[in-house]
């Protein structure tokens, strides 16, 4: 039992000399490592060309969709509402000479007849005095003429009683025909100077009496709400078989076609705006809706500017016309443009004549910007002119064709070596 366990000791001290022998062996015949110079290269990047080009200037503002033209139904006499038009209700189409509400006519109808039959009867009195002038002057004539003989037989007598061959009593009573005559005939003449007067009271009396007729008939008309154009019902608030009052809301509804879009515009950007907003020249701008992932756009110009600044905000409020239309996006038939919508506007600014439209990233703090001139990284300082969301548009500092990198480096310096990996064209 001694001798087994001898030689398995002695077996393994074997078997761990010859591994030691065997890894010594190893170390002893290894390659030795050969000190291998690293090139520099430099740093990879990827580079596109810049291209001078004209640039329109765009400026995006905010708004709703308000109606240009919205009419607010008003009642304008009182009474029963007696029938409305089946087109309205609200969101329906109405087309212009559409009678959207009736209120009962009948009292009006009424007053419209009476007043008649008094500009009738005015009419009347006016004859009747014109034909009493008449009379009133064939009895002057008749008399004047009494009062001429009157006259001449008291002078004949008069004479007559110088020569004593009548009476006393005679000539005192032809005398007093003769002031009789004279009295009958101031009388008529009195008569007819009142004339005047009455009939200027009777055309007063007929005037009066056709304004009232007009009145009448202003308000049989009123009794009727007529679309004054072609429109879409914003609401209605009345059925029929409803009282209503001079005054009282029915319903709203506004004009078909244009609507308008309010937006303010920042101070930064009024520069870029034209010089005369409110001139002759079109000044284009998109409104665009977005719903569900798809956009859809109208054509829209802008039309004025108000007077006063937002004094709050600091900005401009520019109004833009838009035709409810003129969709160009997609889904076309899917929506139009409806009053409430809040839409992004883009306004067609002033043209830049030479600039460069770079990515924002690839412009650095101080206005720098990273360019390749053979294998060297070139820094230089570039004048911005505009920066919009995710571009930077450069007016000096580039030219036409040079090429820009736009992988993002954190340690560039002047002059370092770079490698092109790829240029976009």
């Amino acid at each position: 039992m001694k001798k087994g366990a001898a030689f398995k000791t002695i077996r393994v001290f074997a078997v761990i000399l010859a591994a030691i022998i065997i890894a010594a062996v190893l170390v002893i015949l290894r390659p030795k490592a050969e000190r291998r110079v690293v090139e520099d290269r430099g740093r990879l990047v990827e580079v596109f060309a810049a291209r001078a080009e004209k640039v329109q200037m765009v400026i995006e503002a905010y708004g709703t969709v308000k109606p240009r033209e919205e009419l607010l139904l008003v009642a304008e006499v009182r009474g029963q509402i007696v029938a409305t038009d089946p087109t309205f209700e609200e969101g329906n189409f109405v087309t212009q000479g559409t009678r959207l509400i009736q209120i009962d006519p009948r009292t009006y109808e009424l007053e419209v007849q009476r007043a008649n039959v008094q500009i009738k009867q005015a009419q009347a009195e006016i004859k009747r005095l014109e034909q009493e002038v008449l009379n009133l002057q064939a009895r002057i004539n008749i008399s004047k003429s009494d009062v001429a003989l009157a006259k001449s037989e008291y002078f004949r007598l008069k004479k007559l009683i110088d020569r004593r061959v009548i009476a006393q009593s005679t000539l005192d009573k032809t005398e007093q025909q003769y002031l009789a005559s004279q009295q009958q005939l101031q009388t008529l003449e009195n008569q007819l100077a009142l004339t005047g007067p009455r009939k200027e009271q009777l055309l007063a009396q007929r005037d009066m009496t056709r304004v009232m007729f007009a009145e009448a008939q202003l308000d049989l008309e009123r009794s009727a709400i007529v679309v004054p154009f072609d429109g879409w019902v914003l609401a209605k608030t009345v059925e029929v078989g409803q009282h209503v009052t001079i005054g009282q809301s029915m319903g709203r509804i506004y004009s078909a076609g244009e609507l308008e879009v309010e937006v303010r515009i920042p101070v930064k950007d009024f520069k870029w705006l034209p010089t005369e907003l409110n001139g002759d020249a079109r000044i284009e701008a998109d409104v665009i809706f977005e719903t569900q992932g798809a956009l859809m756009t109208w054509n829209g110009r802008v039309t004025r500017v108000k007077a006063q600044m937002d004094d709050k905000t600091r900005t401009l409020p520019v109004i833009i016309e838009v035709d409810e239309t003129s969709n160009s996006g997609e889904n076309i038939n899917a929506l139009r443009l409806r009053p409430g919508m809040f839409v992004t506007a883009k306004i067609k600014g002033k043209e830049v004549s030479q600039a460069f439209v770079l990515p924002r990233h690839v412009v650095y703090p101080g206005d720098m910007v990273y360019t390749v001139e053979g294998d060297r990284l070139k820094i230089k300082t570039v004048d911005i002119l505009r920066s919009f969301k995710d571009s930077v548009i450069v007016s000096q500092g580039l030219s036409d064709g040079e090429r820009i990198i736009k992988t993002p480096l954190s340690d560039a310096a002047d002059g370092m070596l770079v490698r092109v990996q790829k240029e976009d064209r």
